[in-house]
Order: C-alpha cells, then sequence, then structure tokens
C-alpha cells in the first residue's frame, strides 16, 4: 500500500500553522502598559491594591498583590502591625475589628490565614509563611483567581484570548487531527491491523492531537486590559510617579502603615517599596 502524498508531513505541517495562529493571537492580545499621566498626590480611583497591583503587572501573578492587600487590611483597621524591636521580621500582626467595609474574598483569604495561625488573635508575620510549595500554590491560586474575578466585574480586564478567536483556533484545531486520524488509519492498514483497531487508534490519535491543541487554547493565559483598565492604569501610574518622588518610601518597614495609611499599601501594589522590603514580606508574611 502506497504512502498518500497528502500525508506525508501533513500533521506537522498543519500543527506548525496552528501554533503559529495561536502565537500571533496571543502577541496581539498582550497586555502594554499606558503613557502615565502626570503626577498626581492622590489615589485616583477606588481600585482594592491587589487589582492595581496585577494591573501595571499586565495582569500577571504578582506577589505585591499579597503584600499590598496585608497592608491595606492594616491600614482600614482589620489588622494592627507592631514592630516590637529594631527588626521588621520581628512585626507581630494582630486582628482588629475593621472599618466596618466589606470585604472581597480575597481580602477574607488573607484575614482567614492570619486567624487560622494566632494566638489569642496575634501571630507574627514570620508564623503565616507557608509550608510547603503545593500549599502555597494552592492559596495563592485562589487569592489571584479572586482579584482577577473582580478586575474583570469592573470592567478593567478580559480574557486573553477573544471568544471568536478561541472559536477560530479550535476550528483550525480539527485539520492536523482529522488528518492524524488518516494518517493512522493508513499506518495501521499498511501494518495490517483489524478494522476495528485501526479504528480504535486512530481515534485516540486524533483525540489526542485535539485535546492537547484545546488545552492550549484553554490554558489560563493572563487576561489583558480594557479600553476602560487602560485608562485606570495610566491614572494610577501616574499615581506612581509621585509615590516614586516622596521621601522616606525606601525606608518604610511593614509597621508604618500605621502612620502612612493606604498610601504605603498602593505603593506595595505599585512596587515603589524596595525589592528586598517587599521581598521579606512576601516570604515572610504571605
Amino acid at each position: 500500500m502506497d504512502w498518500p502524498a497528502i500525508l506525508q508531513l501533513s500533521v506537522a505541517v498543519t500543527l506548525a500553522v496552528w501554533v503559529g495562529l495561536t502565537a500571533t493571537a496571543l502577541g496581539r492580545s498582550r497586555t502594554r502598559l499606558p503613557e502615565a499621566g502626570p503626577a498626581v498626590d492622590t489615589p485616583p480611583g477606588d481600585e482594592p491594591p491587589a487589582v492595581v497591583s496585577l494591573m501595571v503587572n499586565r495582569w500577571h501573578s504578582d506577589e505585591d498583590a499579597i503584600d499590598s492587600t496585608l497592608l491595606d487590611l492594616a491600614a482600614r483597621g482589620f489588622l494592627e502591625l507592631r514592630q516590637p524591636g529594631e527588626d521588621p521580621a520581628e512585626t507581630t500582626v494582630r486582628l482588629r475589628k475593621g472599618d466596618g467595609r466589606s470585604l472581597t474574598p480575597y481580602e477574607q483569604q488573607v484575614l482567614d490565614r492570619v486567624q487560622k495561625l494566632s494566638v489569642s488573635g496575634e501571630a507574627s508575620l514570620a508564623s503565616l509563611a507557608f509550608r510547603s510549595w503545593s500549599e502555597a500554590r494552592r492559596w495563592r491560586g485562589e487569592f489571584y483567581r479572586a482579584v482577577i474575578s473582580e478586575a474583570r466585574d469592573r470592567g478593567l480586564a478580559r480574557p486573553r484570548l477573544a471568544p471568536r478567536t478561541r472559536r477560530m483556533l479550535l476550528g483550525v484545531a480539527i485539520v492536523p487531527a482529522g488528518l492524524m486520524f488518516a494518517t493512522w488509519m493508513v499506518t495501521s492498514a499498511m501494518l495490517h491491523a483489524s478494522l476495528t483497531d485501526q479504528i480504535t487508534g486512530s481515534l485516540m490519535a486524533a483525540g489526542a492531537v485535539f485535546l492537547a491543541l484545546y488545552l492550549g487554547v484553554e490554558l489560563r493565559w493572563s487576561d489583558r486590559s480594557t479600553p476602560e483598565g487602560m485608562r485606570v492604569a495610566a491614572d494610577w501610574l501616574a499615581y506612581r510617579s509621585h509615590l516614586v518622588a516622596v521621601e522616606g518610601v525606601s525606608d518604610l518597614a511593614p509597621a508604618d502603615v500605621a502612620a502612612w495609611g493606604r498610601d504605603m499599601a498602593f505603593a506595595s501594589a505599585l512596587g515603589v517599596l524596595p525589592t528586598e522590603e517587599a521581598l521579606m514580606r512576601s516570604r515572610v508574611a504571605l
């Protein structure tokens, strides 16, 4: 039995075409940060620090979102951060009543962890660290999904691939899957397999190809900003320009949130606090 010319390298070629189309779609939908306007000295909107953090990081998960949420809860009175000595690593966190405003799911998630690990209502930041990578991965995944959900509800973010693009890519994926079915049928016939085995093997091979491409489309790609999200991001980047110029930000410790308030939470969200401080809190705190 001769090998049909149309099947020679057909699967590889059509897969390459599909990968090229997908890469193009992802490249065109990648969020690019807008230009910041003139610096402003007050927060430009009511977006929570966690949403701001992911927005200015192109919707990629960033530990500053967790740090800034912890600081924001302290600024709003739900937590109290104390530094008994000179070392910020000795900072403790105590539960408080808060300012009466309702909490988002991810804010409640942070409070629940503090409450879970507190003794007599108080815990050290060091005690909040995760004991295993898998636990941290689950906790942070839930946190980031909740933040993205709020950003979408606010009209700031949307899925990376538009529904029309997803349908197009899945439609094109049928081609290499169909060619894999035909290739497997021909190969198994050349090996004198029974018709039942030919069909079964071909369906499994085609299904495996389509499933792989389907998962590629449905992978949790980072979101993209909506037009409103781009406008809001520009406003927050303008506020970031102000915070960068504020004297003393580079010397802040977690307990300083009592004096700085929400400005410190937004400084963390916008990546203004020094790297070593942010890393210290992400490793020690959450």
